[in-house]
């Protein structure tokens, strides 16, 4: 199995394929982050004489741009990998690479492919994904919201003209009727769904976890293959009582 290291940014994708190891041959491509990025990467593979279960793909689990890739390439057969960004940079200062750039990056990342064989990512449900969505899109409209609320009050302590409070006023008022909405949508979202309604009722059973949380909660620890009770602590940074 060729690894193949992937730096993922909002424009662009940095690929590296070893071919002998970390020492041997290496193919470098840089192509556009676009929807035709899986069309691309399938195309240069076959130009190396590889199919997509010959690779094995790593891209660090950053920002929101690897997503969508990640999830077209596991859907295109790729095994695919996430590596944590803390220890994949540890694992360059171990190899002696301090010098980042995408094209060292992408190097670093096969090389972390063919040493470490990080386990198989999977992708959430659907379920998940969409409540996740929802979940971020109600954060953004929330602190809109509040921006807009403090606005409002700065100019109600102010010289300032009325129809300027007026339309303040109406922006606010509409941002907290799109986050009720919002919330509308993920409550019968999650009653729509056994599991997820089980397993967001076990959450907010315990102390101190609210609805807000126990939702946020809900995407985060179905969407990770944690393999202990500890591990996913850890991942939250909290420690049980």
């Amino acid at each position: 199995m060729f690894p193949v290291g992937i730096d993922v940014s909002k424009n662009t994708l940095d690929l590296c394929m070893l071919y002998d190891g970390i020492k041997g041959r290496i193919k470098t491509r840089n192509i556009q982050n676009n929807r035709h990025s899986v069309e691309n990467i399938l195309r240069w593979l076959r130009l190396q004489h590889c199919s997509p279960e010959d690779v094995h793909v790593v891209m660090e689990a950053t920002g929101v741009y690897h997503e969508r890739l990640a999830t077209e390439l596991h859907d295109a057969g790729f095994r695919v990998s996430l590596a944590n960004p803390h220890r994949s940079r540890e694992f360059a200062r171990g190899m002696g690479i301090m010098t980042k750039t995408d094209k060292v990056d992408a190097y670093m990342l096969a090389c972390y492919a063919f040493l470490k064989k990080p386990h198989r990512w999977e992708p959430p449900a659907p379920e998940i994904r969409y409540l996740g969505a929802l979940l971020r899109r109600r954060d953004v409209l929330l602190g809109d919201a509040l921006r807009e609320e403090n606005r409002l009050e700065k100019y109600l302590s102010t010289d300032t003209p009325a129809d300027i409070i007026s339309s303040c006023r109406r922006m606010a008022q509409l941002l907290r009727e799109e986050v009720s909405n919002i919330e509308r949508q993920i409550k019968a979202h999650i009653k729509a769904s056994p599991a997820l309604r089980r397993d967001y009722t076990l959450l907010t059973s315990i102390k101190s976890v609210g609805p807000q949380l126990g939702m946020h909660m809900l995407v985060v620890l179905r969407s990770h293959n944690f393999v202990s009770a500890e591990q996913a602590a850890a991942f939250l940074g909290v420690v049980p009582i």
